[in-house]
C-alpha cells in the first residue's frame, strides 16, 4: 500500500513537472513569436522606402531664359517719323504759307482798326477777327512743328498793301477801306482753303483746312453785312 502511494505521487509529480515544463516552453515561445512579430514589424518600417513630395527647384538654370506671361522680349522697334518736311508736297508748303499770312494779316489789319476807329462795327468785326484767327494761327503753329516746316514771319508783299493803305487812311474812309478790304481778304483765304480740301493729300493739313474753312466763310459773310451797313 505504501509502495503504491509513492508510485502515485511519483506519477503525479512527473506529470506535473512535464506539464509545467511544456508551459514553460510554450509560453515563452508564444512570447517569443509576439516579439518576433513586433520586431518583423519594426524591421519592415525602418527599412520601408520614405516618399518625399520632390521640391520644385525655382532657381534659374544657367544659361537658361526665364519668362513670364507679362514680360516681352521682343524688342519694340523705334518708329520713324513720317510727318518730316520731306514727306511734304509743294502744295502743302503752299498752303501752309499761304494760311499763316493769312492769319498774321487779319491779326495786324484788326488791331489796327481797335487803334483807328471808334465805329462799334468796325471794332466788334475786328475784335473778332483778331480772336479767332489767333486761334487758327496757333493751331497751324503746332502741325507745321510737327512736321518740321517753318512758317513765314512776314504778311507776304500782296498782303502788304493792304496794311499800308490802311495805315494811311483814317476816320469814315479807314471804316470802308478795313471792311472791303476783310472782304478780299477772306474771298482770296477761302480759295485757298477750298483749294487745299480739293488737292491736298495730308491728312494733318486735310483735317485743319475742314475746320477752319468754315469760319472763314463765315467771316466773309459777316464782312459783306457790315460793309452794307456803314
Amino acid at each position: 500500500m505504501l509502495y503504491q502511494k509513492k508510485l502515485i505521487k511519483r506519477f503525479v509529480t512527473s506529470f506535473l513537472g512535464v506539464a509545467g515544463v511544456s508551459t514553460l516552453i510554450s509560453v515563452p515561445g508564444l512570447a517569443q513569436a509576439g516579439l518576433s512579430h513586433n520586431s518583423s514589424q519594426s524591421i519592415l518600417a525602418q527599412n520601408q522606402p520614405t516618399t518625399n513630395t520632390p521640391s520644385v527647384n525655382t532657381t534659374s538654370t544657367p544659361g537658361v531664359m526665364n519668362s513670364s506671361p507679362s514680360e516681352s522680349t521682343t524688342p519694340v522697334p523705334n518708329t520713324p517719323r513720317t510727318n518730316s518736311q520731306s514727306s511734304l508736297s509743294a502744295l502743302d508748303k503752299e498752303f501752309m504759307t499761304k494760311a499763316a499770312q493769312s492769319d498774321m494779316t487779319e491779326i495786324q489789319t484788326s488791331k489796327l482798326a481797335l487803334q483807328k476807329s471808334q465805329d462799334k462795327t468796325v471794332r466788334a468785326f475786328a475784335k473778332e477777327m483778331i480772336k479767332d484767327h489767333t486761334n487758327s494761327s496757333n493751331q497751324l503753329k503746332q502741325i507745321a512743328k510737327n512736321k518740321g516746316f517753318t512758317l513765314p514771319k512776314t504778311i507776304g508783299s500782296d498782303n502788304q498793301a493792304l496794311l499800308t493803305k490802311l495805315k494811311n487812311t483814317s476816320g469814315q474812309n479807314f471804316n470802308r477801306a478795313y471792311m472791303q478790304g476783310q472782304i478780299q481778304a477772306h474771298t482770296k483765304t477761302q480759295a485757298e482753303y477750298q483749294k487745299y480740301i480739293r488737292q491736298g493729300q495730308d491728312p494733318d493739313l486735310q483735317a485743319f483746312a475742314n475746320k477752319i474753312s468754315p469760319i472763314v466763310g463765315e467771316h466773309l459773310q459777316m464782312a459783306q453785312r457790315d460793309v452794307a451797313n456803314l
